[in-house]
């Protein structure tokens, strides 16, 4: 059907800390065929997330009540992540060939899969993208599971209102930029915390932030939150988790309210229970209804100019595992994706 080989990432061992890259390995086949009410798809863009190293990591007792339905990935399996791609094959009548479509079907140049949903990390299924609504690399960034938690936190947990205060952690990276940018339109006073100084330009001469925070170099974080935030904090947007949250959080006002959205400063650890702490999270899948609605008004400011992002994009699929590590180690700023093809 098409004069190609199917390559795909997989886990080839368990990382000890920080991703290796001989932690991953190409493996090669022929291009699958999709049966009785499935379809193919070529992937154009892979986007990377902090979250997938938490998958990378067997099932222990610290883990398995966050896998009710099993791993997403293990040794020799594909490494999970969300794709961005085109239908080239259909024999499922939900979607037709040239379909744009966006899923969490992994490291992979082809794909063959029934789009159905997975109840743990893909329950929306694979989305058909209405490339209407902006570019389609969009789809795995502002219109995509960044930008609709960012959007869906702030109307479900944050609930700002004008002059309010809200800090924001891991605040250069994808989801952290959106939030505070959300919240600057809502006329709230905008902290962000990162970590280079180059980061901080960004955070407050590109997307206008308020205050920025380099807490890699501030030798008393409780004494700049103090004078960022002299009122106290009211929202706080935690990407990170770990001491960093810790400090935050006794400086929330008397209606204070958090989002925890991740828990990066934990991700590379082991000996921590991942249910305990993921407790509280704010999951965007249990909004799924809400996300047409909630792309819609993205997709408007994005149009408008009132919303940003900075976009990364490596070339092919073997330069996954690397940008990957530098992901995790704090290099990113905004987005990064895999152009596959």
């Amino acid at each position: 059907m098409i004069n190609a080989t199917h390559r795909k990432i997989v886990l080839n061992s368990y990382p000890n800390g920080m991703p290796k890259l001989n932690n991953f390995r190409v493996e090669e086949n022929d291009i699958p065929v999709p049966g009785k009410n499935e379809l193919l798809i070529k992937t154009l863009y892979i986007g990377l997330e902090p979250r997938l190293r938490l998958m990378m990591n067997p099932t222990t007792d610290e883990n398995k009540a966050m896998r009710p339905h099993g791993a997403m990935t293990d040794i020799g399996r594909v490494m999970p992540g969300t794709i961005l791609g085109e239908v080239v094959h259909s024999n499922n009548p939900k979607y037709k060939e040239g379909d744009i479509v966006e899923g969490f079907l992994g490291w992979q140049n082809y794909i063959v899969t029934d789009g159905e949903p997975h109840p743990t990390n893909n329950p929306e299924g694979l989305a058909i993208c209405d490339i209407t609504l902006g570019d389609p690399v969009d789809f795995i960034g502002p219109l995509g599971a960044p930008g609709l938690t960012a959007l869906l936190a702030h109307k479900h947990e944050g609930k700002l209102e004008e002059e309010e205060t809200m800090v924001i952690t891991s605040a250069a990276g994808m989801v952290g930029s959106l939030a505070g940018q959300l919240g600057l339109l809502q006329d709230a006073w905008v902290v962000g915390l990162t970590s280079t100084d180059e980061k901080c330009k960004y955070l407050t001469n590109e997307l206008n932030f308020d205050v920025a925070i380099n807490y890699k170099e501030t030798k008393n974080i409780s004494e700049a939150l103090k004078e960022a935030c002299p009122d106290g904090i009211d929202y706080f947007f935690d990407n990170t988790g770990g001491p960093l949250a810790d400090t935050i959080k006794k400086q929330l006002s008397k209606t204070g309210r958090i989002t925890t959205s991740g828990i990066i400063a934990n991700y590379n650890k082991t000996g921590w229970q991942q249910s305990d702490q993921f407790s509280g999270q704010f999951s965007v899948h249990n909004h799924v209804k809400e996300y047409q609605d909630a792309r819609e008004t993205l997709a408007d400011l994005l149009k408008e100019g009132d919303i940003q992002y900075n976009l990364k994009v490596f070339e092919g699929l073997d330069s996954a595992p690397k940008a990957f590590i530098g992901l995790l180690e704090g290099h990113n700023i905004g987005k990064w994706v895999i152009k596959v093809s």
